[in-house]
């Protein structure tokens, strides 16, 4: 994979050609390259603990957060304590990928996705931030980077498509890009995705 391609997921979306001459449909596969916005940390406490995670180039594990920073021990514990089972398989999956098990990192981005679904809490709005989308930024990019083949939940390419347009409301419109996302969003039948609002 192209080193500026890491920085995208690319979701394939299938398009149906009517060759007039052959009389034949033809289906394509053509790539959404989907940039992948930087998280911002909301407030000193996050930005402290996201520079952390950042210095030793590594996910925001919420068992190693605990380890980092004791005193937000109770404010996690509180907010996660429901999930904190499948928090503890996600920290291993990061650690099996850390030493360099690549199907890790793919299970940590399953883990992550599912995760994601109970954000945001009391501990991220006030103390971690947007950890979870920080970590499936990094996944993404990490699989990218190990030329990992891995797809995401429809729900998922919708957050990151939402994330996307938000961060370039500004720009003139990439008509391709919005194409396909029209593309995408029919071959999701039965899913009612608002993408450009």
């Amino acid at each position: 994979m192209e080193n500026n391609e890491m920085f995208y997921y690319i979701e394939p979306v299938e398009i149906e050609i009517y060759l007039k001459k052959a009389g034949i449909v033809r289906t394509i596969i053509k790539d959404l390259k989907i940039s992948l916005i930087d998280v911002e940390p909301v407030n000193e406490r996050s930005a402290e603990i996201f520079e952390m995670f950042r210095s030793i180039d590594q996910p925001i594990d919420l068992m190693e957060v605990q380890n980092y920073f004791p005193q937000y021990i109770k404010y996690i514990y509180d907010s996660y304590y429901q999930n904190m089972e499948l928090y503890e398989k996600l920290s291993m999956h990061f650690k099996g990928g850390l030493s360099g098990i690549n199907e890790s990192w793919r299970n940590a981005l399953y883990f992550t996705e599912l995760l994601r679904k109970y954000e945001p809490t009391v501990a991220a709005t006030e103390i971690l931030g947007d950890f979870s989308t920080y970590n499936l930024n990094y996944l993404i990019k990490k699989l990218n980077s190990l030329d990992e083949k891995f797809l995401l939940e429809d729900s998922t390419v919708y957050f990151l498509i939402k994330r996307r347009n938000e961060a370039f409301s500004n720009e003139p419109p990439d008509l391709e890009f919005n194409k396909l996302v029209e593309l995408w969003e029919y071959n999701v039948k039965g899913k009612n995705y608002d993408i450009q609002n």
